[in-house]
């Protein structure tokens, strides 16, 4: 039997990590969570040093501890890290550079964060710099896989090129699903007056996030965008191939060796 290989894969919040753990799924991958319940005894011990310490390193008996995500084949165990948004580069700097068997045995690592603040370019150069002290081949350009080992690289969502969000994915994959009631989303977001946006202080991307929120809160009522992500079929068979998806489909294949 070969030696198993695994990947680390870190992303900036919860929403980034259930669309990426669907996409694994896709591809053959069965979740931890569901498949083991969660049980701490059958977790793989190379991802033993991902498990939270409670209370956190500031103290605090109120801040939310974020266990990864694992996702596995009889081959492949890939863990999902959630960086807690723009502490994601500071957060998984801590973790590799505090365990040498990440820096040395890992069989791919990857980076995948929003450019809803600035341009894809300079993202990717900003964690390169941060990564290239563990991973020297580590690519400063968005969507490119090193070839040598370990495997590594950066997807700035929505498609490495244009600023946007994981929304703007899931608007292109809803239109293939769920048209009529994005059409009704749209309509009921769009008629709330300026005064309104003006009022709740909008950010750039806060009407993708209400729009699918509004879907979410009719496919899953009194749910999270996380549950409907993980849940629905806004990543399916049905949307596997509309061209924003199938490019990050393309770069997971890749950073996992298969394509």
């Amino acid at each position: 039997m070969s030696q198993k290989e695994y990947v680390l894969i870190g992303v900036e919040g919860s929403h980034d990590q259930a669309f990426v753990g669907k996409v694994l799924k896709l591809l053959g991958f069965q979740d931890f969570k569901k498949v083991h319940k969660g049980n701490i005894d059958k977790l793989d011990p190379f991802w033993r040093k991902l498990i939270p310490e409670y209370p956190n390193k500031k103290g605090d008996l109120y801040a939310r501890l974020y266990m990864p995500s694992i996702f596995f084949t009889e081959t492949i165990s890939v863990a999902i890290f959630l960086g807690e948004g723009s502490n994601l580069i500071s957060n998984l700097d801590d973790i590799i550079s505090n365990n040498s068997s990440y820096q040395q045995n890992l069989t791919a690592f990857a980076i995948i964060v929003d450019s809803d603040k600035k341009d894809p370019q300079s993202i990717a150069q900003e964690f390169s710099t941060t990564f290239k002290e563990y991973y020297p081949n580590f690519s400063d350009k968005p969507g490119v896989i090193s070839k040598t080992s370990p495997r590594t690289g950066i997807y700035i969502l929505p498609d490495n090129q244009n600023q946007g969000v994981l929304e703007t994915i899931l608007l292109e994959c809803g239109n293939q699903v769920y048209s009529e009631y994005l059409e009704q989303a749209n309509h009921y977001i769009n008629s709330l007056d300026n005064c309104s946006k003006k009022f709740h202080r909008w950010k750039a991307f806060d009407q993708e996030k209400a729009i699918i929120a509004s879907v979410v809160s009719v496919l899953k009522p009194g749910k999270t965008n996380t549950v409907s992500i993980a849940d629905n079929n806004w990543i399916s068979q049905e949307t596997q191939n509309v061209a924003i998806l199938a490019n990050f489909i393309s770069f997971i294949k890749q950073l996992l060796g298969e394509e």
